[in-house]
């Protein structure tokens, strides 16, 4: 096989925001078969009316009813409920495949790493953050109303499954990409070594980084001393960029493991 061919043969993993979505769209299915089972296994009497909308109706017993219609959702259920734990599994699978911390290169050591915590966290992004909950917490408590009320099984199963083609969608955003750098960003560890800053999530695996030799600068814009806001000014291509770094802990100790990784004056390669 010639090296293109191998190339092509190439599969790359799932993005998980998009696995996620896929997932996620097979619930509201799955609540409406479940609403369409319990109304059937739950018919009172022994006949059942059956025929075209406003009638004429033919009744019929219940119990070859129930079959002819079980017959075609409950599989459907099955099938659908079977996506979803094959997609909750390659989640699963996908986020163990990330790397499982940082990664040192032979020689190099960690001179600083801290946590920022919420502090770290511009206020744009807080208040983009709290509008985007805002939709998720009305599903949660849209959901926590239907199942603690006194409306019997069907009514709380087809009452979820229009909560959730409602507002289920707006879930969406706390699983993509910027929502697990918001929680990286807030639960994650910053780490200074002897040739870069990075950042690694609550789990360990690394998200970010900035090389030393592209740092032409760090400053302490404000803060006390437990935490302050350290700003770098960042040279990568030609391009010169400032970097806020906020909410850093000990910060003192912090911006000298910085200054310590950044080149001599005119050492950096444009």
């Amino acid at each position: 096989m010639s090296q293109a061919g191998e190339k092509e043969s190439v599969q790359l993993p799932p993005r998980p925001d998009r696995l996620a979505l896929a997932t996620a769209v097979h619930i509201p299915i799955f609540l409406f078969l479940a609403t369409v089972i319990a109304a059937v296994l739950l018919i009172p009497g022994e006949t059942v009316q059956v025929g075209h909308r406003g009638g004429p109706y033919t009744v019929v017993p219940k119990l070859p009813a129930q079959i002819g219609v079980l017959s075609v959702t409950v599989p459907l259920a099955g099938v659908v409920i079977a996506r979803v734990f094959r997609g909750t599994y390659l989640l699963w699978a996908t986020g163990h495949a990330e790397s499982p911390g940082l990664v040192l290169a032979p020689g190099e050591i960690i001179t600083w790493q801290g946590k920022q915590g919420l502090r770290g966290i511009d206020r744009i992004r807080v208040g983009m953050a709290v509008l985007t909950c805002i939709g998720p917490a009305l599903y949660v408590w849209w959901l926590v109303h239907i199942w603690t009320g006194a409306d019997p099984l069907v009514l709380k199963l087809f009452w979820s499954f229009l909560a959730t083609v409602a507002l289920g969608a707006t879930v969406s955003p706390l699983m993509s990409k910027p929502g697990r750098t918001f929680v990286n960003d807030v639960f994650g560890n910053m780490v200074v070594t002897d040739r870069r800053i990075a950042w690694c999530g609550p789990r360990g695996n690394q998200y970010r980084e900035i090389l030393g030799v592209e740092i032409k600068d760090a400053a302490l814009v404000e803060g006390d001393g437990r935490r302050a806001w350290i700003i770098l000014t960042h040279v990568r291509r030609a391009k010169v960029s400032e970097v806020d770094l906020f909410g850093v802990p000990d910060p003192a100790e912090a911006l000298e493991a910085i200054r310590r990784i950044v080149p001599p004056t005119g050492a950096i390669d444009p």
